[in-house]
């Protein structure tokens, strides 16, 4: 039996272009339960308004749901909001559509009820979204109530609004198919595919966003699932992916189990792939089974090189780790990538010197130097700000301090500990170390700001695939 036709869109015009893999996990499910599904993706569709109106009316959808990956490039000296955008991509749609029109995906769901207020959209799904908006639609279409639908986001008053909260299973389901987004295109344009084997993070770091986007409760996916899933990438001659996990060793066990997996299919020889993960837990033998498995470079968020402030940011480890997953990597051929995040609460012009210059004597392939940490609502990080009286009078702030007390506007915390002058600092400190991913001041392969980022596009035109900061390395 075929049902209603439902309108996915993806919002995000960012360039080199990421395929929005919600919409191909959300897309495949419509699709086997018998939903017509039509999609308009804006990384490659016209985004002028009557070609979006003219995209919905066609459609003739039950419902429309539109992905917000990001409110913004969370870089600092860009300050890049996307919110504006998606009003407008709203009025577009509607223009062609009396349906309601859904909002979902990670930028969405860290502020559900500001996005949707500020878009004028008519609901929003935080959290998962795959088994929520099959309930939602299959609701629509019954005429059964809709409102109990676990995650969803809708108007109960005039400027009020219900969130209900999502509902995590143990483990994640989720059909292995990609045939909903064009697969092929992204990998050619985007120079990489991507795929999850998990959700969710206990961990509990002062700053970030992903438990309050994606939950506390970690659910994984089968190993042979994931498996199946980049056997059908590999038939659509995508053979470079990201793991898109927050941290694929968290838990541990789970990432041996999906090594174990795609080295039982051989699928390490035809596929290459990168991901994230934490230096802690991180052992030889994880090293060791993820080359094996067809892993060639792992991005270590590691925050700082200096342990007090290691300890500030809550991230459960020290120095000592850092230096040994390195280590490791070294031994199984794996190209390392360390993150620092620059700038938090007690950073000072002696912690960054220590940091970067532990980061020097360790010695990865890249490193990046971001300088700035993002505020979002639900981390230790905003309750310190708000204790800390009004944005406007936060010495440690920058960006969007006025109107702006429930974070949705770009908005960062660096210490003034480290001067007025902190990217500078930053800067001088590298001293000209090509390792080094510099705070972005001009496009070029230094550049660490993933949006709008035409040396990105041009290796990947002349052929170049993998990771980005692998790709940038290398040029």
């Amino acid at each position: 039996m075929t049902h209603a036709n439902v309108l996915l869109v993806n919002s995000n015009e960012m360039r080199p272009p990421v395929a929005p893999l919600a919409l191909d996990y959300i897309g495949d499910g419509l699709r086997a339960a018998g939903f017509d599904v039509r999609l308009l993706d804006l990384a490659f569709a016209s985004r002028k308004p009557e070609v979006v109106a003219a995209a919905a009316a066609d459609a003739d959808p039950l419902v429309v749901g539109v992905t917000f990956r990001n409110t913004d490039d969370c870089c600092l000296p860009s300050g890049a909001y996307f919110v504006p955008r998606l009003r407008e991509l709203v009025s577009d749609i509607r223009s062609g559509t009396a349906a309601p029109i859904v909002l979902g995906g990670c930028g969405y769901s860290i502020f559900p009820e500001q996005v949707l207020d500020a878009a004028g959209a008519d609901l929003g799904i935080a959290g998962d979204g795959e088994e929520a908006f099959l309930q939602l639609a299959t609701a629509l279409e019954n005429g059964t109530d809709w409102q109990t639908v676990p995650g969803l986001v809708f108007r109960s008053a005039p400027a009020r609004y219900t969130v209900n909260p999502p509902r995590y299973r143990s483990a994640l389901d989720i059909p292995s198919s990609r045939g909903t987004i064009d697969n092929a295109r992204y990998f050619r344009e985007g120079g990489q595919g991507n795929v999850e084997t998990k959700r969710g993070c206990p961990n509990r770091c002062m700053y970030c966003a992903d438990p309050v986007a994606k939950g506390r409760s970690v659910r994984c996916r089968p190993p042979d699932q994931v498996a199946d899933e980049i056997d059908n990438l590999l038939g659509r001659g995508v053979d470079c992916l990201h793991l898109c996990d927050g941290e694929f060793n968290i838990p541990i066990d789970h990432a041996m189990a999906v090594c174990e997996a795609l080295m039982s299919r051989r699928l390490g020889e035809r596929a290459r792939w990168y991901c994230y993960c934490t230096v802690s837990p991180f052992t030889a033998e994880l090293a060791a089974a993820m080359r094996a498995a067809g892993c060639v470079g792992i991005n270590f968020g590691v925050d700082s090189g200096c342990d007090r402030m290691l300890s500030a940011l809550r991230r459960g480890y020290t120095r000592d780790s850092i230096r040994a997953a390195v280590g490791y990597c070294r031994q199984s051929n794996l190209a390392v990538m360390l993150d620092l995040l620059i700038g938090g609460p007690g950073e000072t012009v002696a912690t960054t010197r220590e940091s970067i210059e532990f980061i020097k004597a360790v010695g990865p392939d890249r490193a990046g130097a971001t300088t700035g940490v993002r505020v979002y609502p639900g981390t230790d990080l905003a309750d310190l700000i708000r204790s800390q009286g009004p944005l406007t009078r936060n010495p440690h702030l920058h960006g969007q301090v006025e109107d702006n007390d429930g974070f949705l506007g770009p908005l960062f915390y660096v210490d003034r500990g480290m001067g007025k002058r902190p990217l500078d600092l930053v800067v001088d400190l590298i001293g000209g170390d090509q390792r080094f991913f510099p705070p972005p001041r001009i496009r070029d392969a230094s550049n660490y700001n993933y949006n709008d980022n035409s040396v990105l596009e041009n290796a990947i035109r002349a052929g170049h695939r993998g990771a980005y900061w692998d790709i940038l390395r290398h040029l």
